[in-house]
Order: structure tokens, then sequence, then C-alpha cells
């Protein structure tokens, strides 16, 4: 509820308020993404045949780790595109070479192997060498350096405080920080609230053979899923956080559903979702409550009621 309220604007006297602007704020998380889903609907004629792929293994399905990085769409002052709001996505993978001929392919030859362990050591230099250099890239040079990345409390997810670090995080006058969103609270992330699964049913329509085919197919559903998908879960992350309002912190809810479709269409979709005044003033009643200290005399009062066995 914290972290909710925190992103709201001061309440009017006679307005509800609005959720704050959120241009200058990143998602990034990492996903799991298989070599084929484990059902697939085919439409065949009778005279086809039905489709076969062969794995070497039912239980150990070829799979790869990927960090994706996506913001909001930008806009300058008239109006203007300034960024889709699409950063990349890096696989969590590395080249190396055959230590034995066979018949597929001679000793040496160059394979890219997926990492299986992703540790602290493997997010570091992911952000290092990839993160916040596309980030620093893409960033509109009219817009100000002032950047949040915003990524689950995951135990590989420790933000490094070293000097290297630090230097690359402030490098050319950019000012990047790192916040945890809280836990338990996925829909709190445009990619867990549903780009993930936009990329991935993308990727489905592939057929991908080999892990280098796997890699290039999810790269290319990232680049090329529809963009108002991205505008539309940017809007629906703030009717989540109404909800987590009424759940007084909880996430016992369902997704909202507005129409977004229509309501672009009728040029009336929101960017800023406007919220209830009276929803805003029960939560801070809510946590006043919470955490209002005990009144004194309860110990007092403990004692009287506890009972004598002697």
């Amino acid at each position: 509820m914290k972290w909710v309220l925190n992103h709201i604007n001061p309440v009017e006297v006679n307005q509800d308020p609005t959720f704050e602007d959120t241009s200058h704020v990143i998602h990034i998380d990492e996903k799991w993404f298989y070599l084929n889903h484990d059902k697939r609907r085919f439409y065949l004629l009778p005279s086809e045949e039905d489709p076969y792929m062969a794995h070497q293994s039912r239980r150990f399905k070829l799979k790869a780790m990927f960090m994706a990085i996506i913001g909001k769409t930008l806009y300058g002052n008239n109006g203007e595109l300034l960024h889709e709001g699409k950063y990349s996505i890096f696989p969590f993978t590395l080249k190396e070479k055959v230590k034995k001929s066979s018949k597929n392919r001679a000793s040496g030859t160059m394979v890219t192997k997926a990492l299986q362990n992703v540790n602290r050591e493997v997010i570091r230099d992911m952000l290092l060498n990839k993160v916040i250099p596309v980030i620093m890239d893409k960033w509109p040079e009219i817009l100000p350096n002032n950047i949040v990345i915003q990524w689950d409390n995951a135990r590989p997810h420790q933000i490094p405080t070293d000097e290297e670090f630090s230097a690359a995080t402030s490098a050319n006058g950019f000012n990047i920080q790192f916040v945890f969103q809280p836990a338990q609270s996925p829909y709190l992330n445009v990619l867990d609230l549903g780009l993930f699964r936009s990329i991935q049913s993308l990727q489905y329509q592939s057929f991908p053979k080999n892990l280098d085919e796997l890699v290039k197919k999810v790269i290319e559903s990232y680049n090329t899923f529809k963009p108002e998908v991205k505008n539309y879960i940017w809007v629906t992350i703030q009717r989540c956080m109404i909800k987590i309002l009424k759940a007084q912190g909880g996430n016992k809810y369902k997704i909202p559903h507005m129409n977004k479709k229509k309501l672009e269409n009728l040029g009336i979709l929101p960017d800023q979702v406007h919220i209830q005044k009276d929803i805003v003033l029960k939560a801070v009643e809510c946590l006043n409550t919470m955490f209002r200290p005990a009144p004194e005399g309860n110990e007092d009062a403990a004692e009287d009621m506890e009972v004598d066995v002697d």
C-alpha cells in the first residue's frame, strides 16, 4: 500500500488524484523461454500428416533465460515520438568450443550454451555490460537523464555497490537508480503483467530446432510484438494499483479490464489513470491504524487478565 501511495500525485481538494508520470521508469526482469511448447494446436487437411518433432528427453527440455528491458513510449512536447519504449532482450548464453568431434561438428567448433545458474555475478555482468549501456544508448537526448530501473526482489537481484558499477550508472551525465517492487506483487511489473506472455506467444509460432534459433526467434518476437499491447499494459498496471489499495495491500484480486482498444479508438484512453479520492483516504487511514502505537496501559491490563494457578 505504501508503494502504491508513493506513486500517486498529491490529492487536490475537489478532484480525484492521478498516478504520477512514469516515463523515466524502466522495467527489467528475467524469464525462461523453451524451445517448444508442451502442446500445440494444428488445423490439418485430411490429406496432411500429423506434424512430428523428436526430442532427446521429455524431462529435460532445451531452454534459455532472457532478460528483457522495457519502458513507456516517450513523446515530445509537440506529440512527436521520441522512443517506442523497446530497448532490448538479452539471452544468458555463452560460446564454448566443442572438445570432441562428432558427425554433426568438428572439434573446436564454437557452440552456444545456455547458462543454467544465473547468480549474482551473472546478473551484475548483464547489468554492467548490456542493460545499462543499451539504456544510455537509446535514451532520448532531449529528456533528463534521471532514470529508475524497477525489478523484483529476487535473491540474485542484489544491487552492486563497487566503484565500477557506481561509475557505470553515473557515466555520461546519467543518474540511474534501482528500486525493488514489493514482494509477491508480479502485476506491478509490466513484463510479468502481460508482455512476456505476448512475446512468448509469438515465439511459439515458430519452430526453432536448436538454441541459436531459439535465441533468434525470441529476439525477433520482442522486436515485432504490437506496440499498443505495451501501451495498454502501462494503463492496466495503474488499475492493478487501485485494486491493491482496495485489497488493503493484498494480491487477491483479478486483473481489471476496461476495453482499452475501444477507448483508444474513441481517443479517450488515459495515460494517467484517475483514482477516487475516497480510496486513497481509506488506504491512508488503514495504514495509520495498522501502524498506530498501542495505547498505554495495555501491559497492566494483560497482567490483570492472567490467572494465578498457585
